[in-house]
C-alpha cells in the first residue's frame, strides 16, 4: 500500500493550459480517474482565451485547483512553476492539458519514486499517436542508459520531460526557465541532471498518451533556433562559461563569429534534415517508421 491515503495530498499534479478547449476535459478526466487517489490537480490558465478553463472549472472534484495568471509571464514555463509554487503535495507529475493518461498512471509512477523518495524523477513509456495511427514508445530504464542520450546529438529523449513525477524540493530548486520560447522542458532536464541531485528512471509501461498535434511546436521555426540555443548553453555550463541570457543575444554573438556562427547554425541545417526525415517517414510508413527517423532533443 502507497502510504499517503486519506492525509495532505502526497502526489501534486500539475497541468498548464492554454486555449486547448477541444482536449482539456479528456485530460481532466484522465487525471480524475486514477487508481491513486490521494492528489491534487492544479490548473494554471495560461491567458486562454477560449472555454478551457470553464470546462475545468465545471468538474466538481474538490481536489481541482484553479490558478488563472493575471500578471505573470506568459509561457508554460512560468505555468509549471507557479503550480510547483502552489503544490502542497511532496511530489510533482506534470500532465499536458492536450494528452491523457493511463488510470495506474500516479500509482506506478509513485511506487518507483518511493524506492529512493528524495532523488528520484520517474518517467514512463509513451502511446504517441498522430494521424490516427498509434505507436507505442517503450523508453530506457536506468539511470545510466536515460542519462547516455543527453549526451548525443539527436534522438536524445530517452526520458519524456511532460511524463515525470518528481520530488517537489528538487522542483522548486531546479525552477523552469522563462528564457526559452520552446524547449524549456529538456534545458530543465539537463540542468536536473546536471544538480547531480536526481536519478532517473522510467516506468517500462506505455502510462502517458501522446498525441501529436498540427500545432505541435517541432514544426515550427522557433523550435530550431530554440534547439541549437538550448544546446549551446549546456556546452556553455559544461565549459564554465556564462550562458547567453537571451536568444537574440546567442544570434548576434553568432554573426559576430564565424566559426562559431558555421558550427552552430550548421548544427540547425542539420537537425531542420532530421525533421524532414521525420515528416518523410510518417507520411509514407506510418507512426512506427516515424518515431525510428524522428529526432529527439
Amino acid at each position: 500500500m502507497i502510504p499517503g491515503q486519506d492525509r495532505m495530498p502526497l502526489v501534486s499534479v500539475v497541468m498548464s493550459v492554454l486555449n486547448e478547449q477541444p482536449y482539456v476535459a479528456a485530460a481532466v478526466r484522465s487525471i480524475l480517474a486514477q487508481t491513486y487517489d490521494n492528489f491534487e490537480l492544479i490548473v494554471i490558465d495560461d491567458y486562454s482565451t477560449d472555454r478551457s478553463i470553464k470546462i475545468c472549472m465545471g468538474f466538481a472534484d474538490p481536489r481541482i485547483r484553479i490558478h488563472c495568471k493575471t500578471t505573470e509571464p506568459k509561457g508554460p514555463a512560468a505555468s509549471r512553476n507557479i503550480g510547483i509554487g502552489m503544490a502542497r503535495g511532496q511530489y510533482v507529475i506534470l500532465q499536458d492539458s492536450d494528452d491523457t493518461c493511463a488510470p495506474a498512471r500516479i500509482e506506478k509512477q509513485l511506487e518507483l519514486a518511493l524506492e529512493n523518495p528524495r532523488r528520484r524523477v520517474v518517467g514512463c513509456s509513451i502511446r504517441r499517436v498522430e494521424n490516427g495511427r498509434e505507436i507505442v514508445q517503450i523508453m530506457p530504464a536506468t539511470h545510466e542508459q536515460i542519462t547516455r542520450g543527453f549526451r548525443r546529438l539527436y534522438n536524445r529523449a530517452t526520458i519524456v520531460s511532460g511524463t515525470i513525477l518528481a520530488p517537489t524540493w528538487i522542483l522548486r530548486r531546479v525552477p523552469y526557465r522563462v528564457r526559452f520560447r520552446y524547449m524549456q522542458d529538456w534545458d530543465h532536464m539537463l540542468r536536473l541532471y546536471e544538480s547531480g541531485q536526481v536519478e532517473f528512471c522510467n516506468c517500462p509501461q506505455p502510462l502517458y498518451n501522446h498525441f501529436i498535434r498540427p500545432k505541435g511546436s517541432h514544426l515550427k521555426q522557433g523550435w530550431l533556433d530554440n534547439n541549437i540555443f538550448v544546446r549551446n548553453c549546456q556546452a556553455r555550463r559544461r565549459r564554465g562559461l556564462e550562458e547567453f541570457r537571451t536568444i537574440e543575444g546567442f544570434f548576434e554573438h553568432l554573426r559576430r563569429h564565424p566559426v562559431e556562427r558555421i558550427r552552430w547554425l550548421g548544427l540547425r541545417e542539420l537537425l531542420r534534415g532530421y525533421r524532414r526525415c521525420y515528416r518523410t517517414a510518417v507520411n509514407f510508413f506510418g507512426a512506427r517508421a516515424g518515431a525510428r527517423a524522428g529526432v529527439g532533443r
